[in-house]
């Protein structure tokens, strides 16, 4: 059965980079001849359904190919999955082998047998990152996963692509893969790399195109060093993209051609605004208003149905309707004809009896001039169950006198955009604001 990603390795030139980092490069012509001789090598894994481990990005990217070209299933296995999840999911998905790579090394381990009747459709198996309880195991097709892929390979000499995602998560694979279908060098960051090592290495790789969180394009912002990138284009998901980091993003990278994508492990690639607002159009939800994909809202909550969609749910549940619509538990309100996201409905705060989203005061703080980034979060309190607390980076420095005049300037900014309940009680100025692998805030609980 042909394999639509090993068969562009074939149409792209042998000698355009492939991957690339700070002490190793690849072309697309090393992996064509890899291929070969690890399908030689490893023959008995041929139609099997392997876990593929690795401790960096580099190192998933210059392997995937390969067991792709043989595996029957191919589970992307995140580094932090606690051992009995891995091995729920290992049985969920019956997995016969564990195939752990390093820089200098490849090792297999053989898990189980299992009885293959017949050829089936390669499949690819990938988790939730378990934000907000235990991750869930979904499987793709890799022509669903390539949908929106751009596959020209002579335009796609012209782009450098840099990854900022972990490549076992779906943000990760979709940079990945676009890469691929188009034939474009990929410039390869790991998650431990310092944000300044990773902006010069994509400066020193010319690199072009870049999707990261909102989250992270902020510490961009912040980097020094960043106004030296070339961007020709700039993509943010995972997380609200906001107007004040949209604005702010247009302002350095003027020539960039900057979207935001609403996209989930569950649900695939749904849409993508590239006006340069917040939000969506609100003519988006509704039948036949975008390929592929149509959009409802019921009770605040925005429900989608694509074809580009998981093929199926191998652990864990989501919540579909008679209609095929997946509730995507992102809370959304109509807005002068625009549908804005509000927050997830599972991250809120019970103050009082009344229900406050994390990222609706995130955005009001963010939009003050003085702020370039905050996290909200619900603290313990005796009488009101929880109290909304924040921490704020802020554009320079607060000294100690200054401290209490700008948590005053926030709380009054705060007071002439949202309820009363919904204000900061408390306020911390902080230097860093920690986020997960897939490049999110990582949420305090």
């Amino acid at each position: 059965m042909s394999n639509p990603l090993v068969d562009i390795f074939s149409q792209v030139p042998s000698e355009r980079v492939y991957i690339q980092n700070e002490i190793e490069s690849l072309t697309y012509g090393d992996i064509k001849c890899s291929i070969t001789q690890f399908s030689e090598d490893y023959a008995y894994l041929a139609g099997k359904n392997c876990a593929l481990v690795a401790h960096s990005r580099f190192e998933i990217a210059k392997f995937l190919p390969l067991i792709a070209s043989v595996a029957n299933k191919v589970f992307l296995q995140p580094k932090c999955l606690k051992e009995e999840v891995q091995n729920e999911f290992y049985g969920k998905s019956n997995i016969e082998y564990v195939i752990n790579v390093t820089r200098s090394s490849i090792y297999t381990t053989k898990v189980s047998d299992i009885s293959h009747l017949q050829e089936v459709e390669q499949e690819w198996l990938l988790s939730t990152s378990g934000t907000t309880g235990t991750p869930k195991l979904v499987s793709y097709n890799i022509t669903s996963l390539m949908k929106t892929s751009k596959k020209d390979v002579t335009k796609g000499s012209h782009f450098r692509w840099g990854l900022c995602y972990d490549l076992n998560r779906f943000a990760g694979l979709q940079v990945y893969l676009q890469a691929i279908a188009s034939g474009s060098p990929l410039t390869i960051t790991e998650s431990s790399d310092e944000l300044p090592d990773s902006v010069k290495l994509f400066v020193d790789n010319n690199v072009t195109c870049i999707s990261a969180t909102p989250s992270f394009w902020r510490k961009v912002l912040m980097t020094k060093g960043s106004e030296r990138l070339e961007l020709k284009r700039i993509t943010l998901g995972g997380e609200i993209s906001d107007q004040t980091v949209l604005s702010s993003l247009k302002k350095h990278y003027e020539r960039s051609h900057i979207v935001h994508i609403y996209a989930s492990t569950e649900a695939g690639v749904g849409f993508s605004v590239k006006d340069g607002l917040e939000g969506f159009p609100a003519d988006f939800v509704g039948p036949s208003k975008l390929s592929s994909v149509e959009l409802k809202i019921a009770d605040s909550i925005l429900w989608i149905k694509s074809d580009r969609a998981a093929s199926a749910i191998l652990n864990g549940s989501i919540t579909i309707d008679d209609d095929g619509f997946v509730n995507t538990g992102d809370i959304v309100e109509i807005k002068h004809g625009r549908i804005l996201f509000i927050g997830r409905d599972s991250g809120a705060i019970n103050v009082g009896g009344n229900k406050v989203i994390p990222e609706e005061i995130e955005a009001v703080l963010n939009s003050h001039p003085r702020v370039i980034q905050s996290q909200v979060f619900g603290k313990k309190n005796a009488v009101l169950g929880m109290l909304v607390s924040a921490e704020v980076i802020n554009e320079k420095a607060v000294e100690l006198d200054d401290q209490k005049a700008l948590k005053k300037e926030l709380i009054t900014f705060c007071k002439d955009k949202l309820d009363s309940f919904k204000i900061p009680a408390m306020i911390k100025f902080v230097e860093e604001i920690a986020v997960n692998e897939s490049g999110k805030i990582e949420r305090k609980r």
